[in-house]
């Protein structure tokens, strides 16, 4: 189950600022760990007139030993008052009100204080100030319900969101660009007023109406990056605010979608970042009836190896378990339901506390009474799901803050409650940008409770599907894809479930859903826990096709682009037609050879079970002379299929024509395969291209005729919104002749 629960939270940053002269800096902590430190020092112009150049002095308690800095001079780094200078003019002119951001790094002996700032041979004590901001709402939908990654502001700084520019350090290109506008102007550190500003020029791309046109920023090094923002060019004529735009970083052999960018007028538009290591990001913009254009476009970015966070150079995520950073407990992050560790019981382990309750000491009644013993458990199983779902197979951890939102690595709470209406759920703290996890009392001994709703933090955290409806349906089928790999190839799964006396290894498949109703749309409102073996396929790949493998669940969360559906994803990840793809899944189903033994097993055991194959496999009522027509309650609805086991009659050939009757679609058609399966267990494919061939079944094979509805397009749809004609579940007519065989459940 999947709940967004936004509750109240509290988010603070701690600086240390003074203001002098003409001009103030300001001074961030970004991170802190056991012996080293990240500071962001921001420089405003406070004063009435322009200024050409800055430098600002820090006060450290103890020598601040910089190892390297960024977008700045630095001198006396091995004092406890080194200098900094601006380094350029793009960062040293600043108009009044204009910000610009460096960075430090450096070492400290353990006890680390923020330092103060003075300049010009001037000085005054540092002191701290801090905001907070709260909410107070709660919904629930199988949907995710949170907040876009993104945002518009009309600041005026020339500094991004979360750092130093350093837009003006790349190389830009583009795809076209009007002979008399200007490409230089979108990284020259200019601050519009409004988006028909073009006093220090603009990029525009007229005449292009109705076409995806790109900018590209190429560096000499990787930076990383936090945060990126764009503010739109439009004339009110013939270049105009974007219909649709997106952001995407080169991974060094493609390109990876990182999300949406906002499309605020006479606004900078923010799109968080979460911290990507690259040398080339590019936004790409369509406007649906006129052409499209960029005032002023900045990236928040450090040189790459200048921070102790852990990031990739191929992937949008990071690995918390190798940045060596501490996971802390959530505090005044957020709070939930008012569960506190004044009121209740707590356990922690690496990443996780769970909150629990005694007599007494229970939040008035709201956590249920566990014992230490069943939460050590809890966070057991938790701690062997983040080791191999984060470590293994590099998902972004759900301890670090989507959205842009400050601190971290946090733990995960985890709250044994009394009164959820569920098993589990997940929730989401809006301000915290943190996930967390709700069990009921009576589920805690349950870990594919737990390990599920662990799965809906991992979409989460992933983000890319976050406010996207027609991902929808599909985070019940993650959710469930992550706790079924988990339990059953996860090699820390079997020690932990050892010591409980639990199998080493298991599955939750349900074949009553997932073979019993293959005629759904391949992810239904009626089948979304159930459809997950589709992503077991595409993990496992047993068809070797390009683009899928151990990697494939991580890159469809991280490529998706708009509000399109999660197998719009799938189709551009591979070179094979999705049509193929989804057929030769239902293909594999006939069997289950999809590289799951248990889950295998568990059909072998049923396949010949009467109750069970009525259920399954009576798709088809005779016609007469071997003509044989789809059930109407049975058609197979888009990405759905047939699977008919077949009695062989004859001498072992067997022919097949099957025609597509119409379902009042012109994009209609199917794809149809016959899987044949020996004695011994080896499955062989045989296609039947246009829905016609011929096929020979040895003595000791079997043999399941498999139509799958595969139209020439894909839909676009909400799965829980799906009624009526609506294309997606119109099922496919159609009618087979088989010569030599004959359905067996009829």
């Amino acid at each position: 189950m999947l709940r967004a629960m936004l509750t109240i939270a509290l988010s603070g940053l701690l600086l240390a600022s003074q203001a002098f002269g003409s001009y103030s800096c300001t001074v961030s902590s970004t991170n802190v760990w056991d012996t080293g430190y990240q500071l962001d020092i921001t420089v405003t112009n406070d004063g009435p007139d322009s200024i050409s150049g800055w430098t600002v002095q820090a006060g450290f308690s103890e020598p601040a030993n910089v190892t390297s800095s960024w977008n700045v001079t630095a001198t006396g780094g091995d004092t406890a008052s080194p200098s900094f200078t601006n380094c350029c003019d793009w960062n040293g002119n600043l108009s009044p009100g204009q910000s610009s951001t460096f960075g430090v790094q450096g070492t400290h002996d353990g006890s680390f204080e923020t330092p103060s700032c003075s300049g010009n041979g001037s000085s005054s004590s540092s002191s701290s100030s801090s905001s907070s901001s709260s909410s107070s709402s709660s919904s629930s939908s199988s949907s995710s319900s949170s907040s876009s990654s993104s945002s518009s502001s009309n600041s005026s700084s020339g500094s991004t969101s979360g750092g130093t520019n350093i837009a003006p350090l790349a190389t830009a290109s583009t795809s076209y660009v009007s002979s008399w506008e200007t490409l230089s102007a979108v990284n020259d550190n200019s601050n519009p007023t409004n988006s028909n500003d073009k006093s220090s020029g603009a990029y525009g791309n007229w005449d292009n109406p109705n076409s995806t046109q790109w900018v590209q920023y190429d560096w000499s090094q990787n930076y990383t990056l936090t945060s990126s923002q764009v503010y739109w060019f439009d004339d009110n004529g013939g270049v105009l605010v974007p219909t649709t735009a997106y952001m995407e970083y080169w991974n060094g052999s493609s390109w990876v979608t990182i999300g949406d960018v906002p499309l605020a007028e006479d606004a900078f538009n923010t799109i968080f970042i979460d911290n990507v290591t690259t040398n080339r990001l590019r936004v790409s913009m369509l406007n649906t009836s006129q052409s499209t254009g960029i005032l002023e476009w900045r990236v928040s970015g450090t040189p790459a190896g200048t921070s102790s966070s852990s990031s990739s150079s191929s992937s949008s995520s990071s690995s918390s378990s190798s940045s060596g950073s501490a996971y802390t407990p959530v505090t005044t992050e957020y709070v939930y339901r008012d569960i506190t560790t004044d009121n209740a019981l707590f356990q922690d382990s690496e990443h996780f506390r769970v909150y629990y309750g005694t007599d007494g000491r229970d939040a008035g009644g709201i956590v249920g009474h566990n014992s230490q013993a069943q939460v050590t458990q809890v966070l057991d199983f938790l701690e062997a799901a983040y080791d191999y779902w984060m470590v293994e197979r590099g998902f972004r951890s759900p301890g670090r803050p989507v959205n842009g939102r400050p601190g971290g690595p946090f733990k995960m709470n985890v709250y044994s409650t009394v009164d959820l209406n569920a098993a589990g759920a997940m929730g989401y703290d809006f301000n915290a940008g943190l996930p967390y996890l709700v069990v009921h009392t009576n589920s805690i001994g349950s870990p594919n409770v737990y390990v599920h709703e662990f799965g809906h933090s991992i979409t989460l955290s992933e983000y890319n599907w976050v406010d996207k409806g027609n991902t929808g349906a599909w985070w019940e089928t993650t959710a469930n894809w992550h706790t079924d790999d988990f339990v059953a190839f996860a090699p820390q799964y079997g020690p932990v479930a050892q010591r409980y006396d639990r199998p080493a290894t298991s599955t939750i498949i349900n074949l009553d859903a997932v073979i019993g109703r293959s005629y759904l749309t391949l992810v239904h409102a009626d089948n979304l826990y159930e459809a997950w073996p589709f992503l077991t396929y595409l993990n496992n790949n047993p068809d070797g096709y390009t683009g899928f493998g151990q990697s494939a669940v991580s890159t469809m969360y991280r490529s998706h682009q708009g509000n399109e559906t999660p197998l719009h994803t799938i189709a551009r990840m591979t070179s094979t037609p999705w049509q193929q793809v989804v057929a030769s899944y239902w293909a594999r189903m006939a069997y289950l050879d999809i590289g799951h033994p248990l889950a295998q097993q568990r059909l072998m055991n049923v396949i010949n079970n009467s109750v069970f194959r009525q259920r399954a496999y009576r798709n088809l009522t005779s016609s007469g002379n071997s003509f044989y027509r789809v059930i109407g309650s049975r058609q197979p609805m888009y990405g759905g299929s047939n699977l008919i086991p077949l009695t062989v009659t004859g001498d072992g050939n067997v022919s097949f024509e099957i025609t597509n009757l119409g379902n009042g679609l012109p994009e209609s058609n199917f794809t149809a395969t016959v899987a044949i399966r020996s004695t011994s267990g080896n499955v062989r494919y045989e296609e039947l291209p246009s829905g016609n061939g011929s096929v020979f079944v040895n003595g000791n094979e079997e043999a399941t005729l498999v139509v799958a509805n595969t139209p020439d397009t894909l839909y676009t749809y909400n799965a829980f919104e799906s009624e009526g004609n609506d294309p997606e579940i119109r099922g496919l007519d159609y009618q087979v002749q088989i010569i030599g065989a004959q359905p067996r459940d009829l």
